[in-house]
């Protein structure tokens, strides 16, 4: 036996389609059609029978019987008829039953959808009460949003008219820099000059006139070719300088030397270290071991000089080259009473120091004068014995780690030879110490109050030549007014010569020289100064300029000034008028003695046959 068990609920519909399950399970069956009115119909029919079979008794029975077998016949049809109809509506009725069940089971589903939508409605209604209450408060979101956005676009309008503004005025500066020939333009921008020189990379002019001769590659070859805008250069040796690239590099004759600070000019010098370039040769004290030479990636030949164990603990310096003032000191008998010593020194041992001594000679006796010490690590110098006759200096060069260290002798009258030496040495108050050394190179020792660029030697002292450079003044200058302006880099913190010069003339007629260059006067010491038929201007105050913009203006009423960074000195009257076009403008020193050198670095020459505004003449050089 098999315990009943809901399965589920099965939907019966009124018209499904023959064969279909709801189509056999609404079909009616036999007892779907047998009513009680159908059941009494066949018991009368039974009875009919039962009172055929007596008929014979009675004819007048039987007719009767006849009779009333056809009223029941009748009867029986409208029985059965009412039978049809009722089985008619009882299917309908049960058809009815099922669509009611049907519809009940609708409604029961609807009222649980409806029980499901009135939770999801109220569930809705929650939610639109809080997106109600969103859309409330981006509401008043949109409302601040329109009055950000209506602020902007207040402060964009009054951007786009400040940018009208600044457009009108960018448009307007635009026209007058146009119109810079109008007032006050006019008086503030240089006009093109009439001789121009870069003197940057080359000899070659701007503007200007100098016929010469200027060298041009041409595939694997050079050739001279003609040309009118060539300054003249001359040197009758080789020289060093420092490349662009903190190289050291050699001219060949007659070639210049560009650095960074310009074109290169200085007079003649000779150094007395001899073997400059080549350590180990050099005169040093036996103990110090060089325990390498070479040839660093910027060209320098250096030494690495070594201390011997057996002066560990001392506290005295020992040479690594030297001049005896006894053997061939510097000659200071004469004019020039400086004594230079200079040299490019590093090492990677802490506080050591390198020593810059100075001695005389007096025919027989060697006397120690001064000496200048530097400490590598900190830069600091130190000087002893007669301190107030030495000065020195240093100064790094961080990209090839060399510290160039120079220091000068003033000697006095009795000292007529002078001599010198670079020294290792423990810093004051140290010890030597196992392992220290100094990598040394470019030493010189040489006749002058600053060091020159290095002179390379061999067995005996080297002379480098002056650096001749000139123009002529034939369609250059004739009268007045011109103005002169250059720039200029001093080599130097004391005046090599009496008068360093930037330009001056030569071969003009009496009265007509014309000088601009750097004077010497009491505590002022490099001034600029121009001097001009009988019109001595200066500037004391920047005399201490290492870098400089320096200029001269004669106007055409003979007024007179020189100019240095933009500073304009008082004017006087000149009686210059002229010069004539036989003469020669001599740039950076007079003559191959190497009298009046400048011993520095000019650039940017220019000259024009008009006076300058003052305002045109406010450059500054740094």
């Amino acid at each position: 036996d098999f315990p009943p068990s809901h399965a589920g609920t099965i939907t019966v519909y009124e018209g499904s389609r023959p064969g279909t399950l709801n189509d056999f399970l609404g079909a009616m069956t036999e007892d779907d059609v047998r009513p009680e009115a159908l059941r009494r119909f066949e018991l009368m029919v039974n009875e009919v029978a039962r009172h055929a079979g007596a008929s014979s008794q009675s004819a007048a029975a039987a007719k009767k019987s006849e009779t009333a077998a056809a009223s029941s016949k009748n009867a029986a049809k409208t029985s059965e008829t009412n039978a049809a109809n009722s089985a008619q509506a009882a299917a309908a009725s049960q058809t009815a039953s099922a669509n009611s069940a049907t519809a009940a089971k609708k409604s029961e589903t609807s009222a649980k959808n409806s029980e499901t939508a009135t939770k999801a409605s109220e569930k809705n209604a929650k939610s639109s009460q809080t997106a109600a209450k969103t859309s409330e408060t981006n509401a008043k979101d949109s409302e601040a949003n329109a009055k950000v956005s209506e602020t902007a676009a207040a402060n964009s309008a009054k951007a786009s008219a400040a940018s009208q503004t600044a457009a009108k005025a960018s448009e307007d500066a635009a026209r007058e820099y146009a119109n810079q020939t109008a007032e006050p333009y006019r008086y503030v921008l240089q006009p093109l000059p009439d001789v121009w020189i870069p003197f940057n990379d080359s000899l070659d002019m701007i503007t200007g006139y100098s016929p010469g001769y200027k060298k041009v590659k041409i595939g694997d070859n050079v050739v001279q070719v003609a040309s009118d805008k060539q300054v003249n250069f001359s040197r009758a040796s080789t020289a060093t300088y420092i490349n662009k690239s903190g190289e050291l590099k050699t001219a060949e004759i007659n070639e210049p030397r560009f650095e960074c600070d310009g074109l290169l000019i200085e007079g003649q010098r000779t150094n007395f270290f001899q073997n400059s370039t080549d350590p180990s040769k050099w005169n040093k004290s036996t103990s110090l071991d060089v325990t390498e030479t070479g040839t660093d990636s910027f060209g320098f030949n250096y030494g690495r000089f070594v201390v011997q164990d057996s002066i560990v603990g001392t506290s005295k310096a020992h040479t690594i080259i030297g001049l005896y003032s006894s053997t061939g000191g510097v000659d200071t008998s004469g004019d020039e009473k400086h004594v230079t010593i200079s040299c490019r020194v590093k090492s990677e041992v802490d506080n050591i120091a390198v020593r810059i001594l100075f001695e005389h000679y007096d025919g027989e006796v060697r006397t120690s004068i001064g000496a200048a010490n530097l400490n590598l690590t900190t830069r600091i110098i130190s000087k002893t014995g007669q301190t107030s006759r030495v000065t020195a200096r240093s100064v790094k060069d961080d990209a090839t780690g060399w510290i160039f260290f120079e220091a000068t002798l003033k000697a006095d009258t009795t000292e007529n030879t002078v001599g010198g030496f670079v020294q290792y040495s423990p810093d004051t108050g140290q010890m030597v110490t196992s392992g220290d050394y100094l990598d040394v190179t470019t030493p010189q020792i040489e006749a002058g109050t600053g060091a020159s660029s290095f002179i390379v030697t061999g067995t005996a002292p080297a002379t480098r030549a002056s650096d001749m450079v000139t123009v002529p003044i034939k369609n250059n200058l004739y009268n007045l007014p011109f103005t002169v302006l250059c720039e200029v880099h001093k080599n130097w913190y004391k005046t090599p010569n009496v008068a360093p010069r930037v330009f001056d003339t030569g071969g003009h007629q009496t009265g007509a020289g014309i000088v601009m260059g750097f004077g010497s006067s009491g505590g002022y010491d490099g001034f600029p100064y121009c001097d001009i038929g009988g019109s001595d201007r200066r500037i004391n105050e920047n005399a201490g300029l290492e870098k400089m913009l320096i200029g001269m203006r004669v106007k055409s009423e003979r007024s007179t000034c020189v100019v240095s960074n933009g500073k304009l000195s008082s004017e006087t009257k000149t009686k210059w008028e002229y010069i004539r076009s036989t003469a020669t403008i001599r740039i950076g020193g007079q003559t191959t003695a190497g009298l009046r050198h400048l011993f520095g670095h000019v650039r940017n020459f220019r000259l024009w046959h008009k006076e300058l505004t003052d305002a045109q003449l406010g450059e500054v050089v740094e």
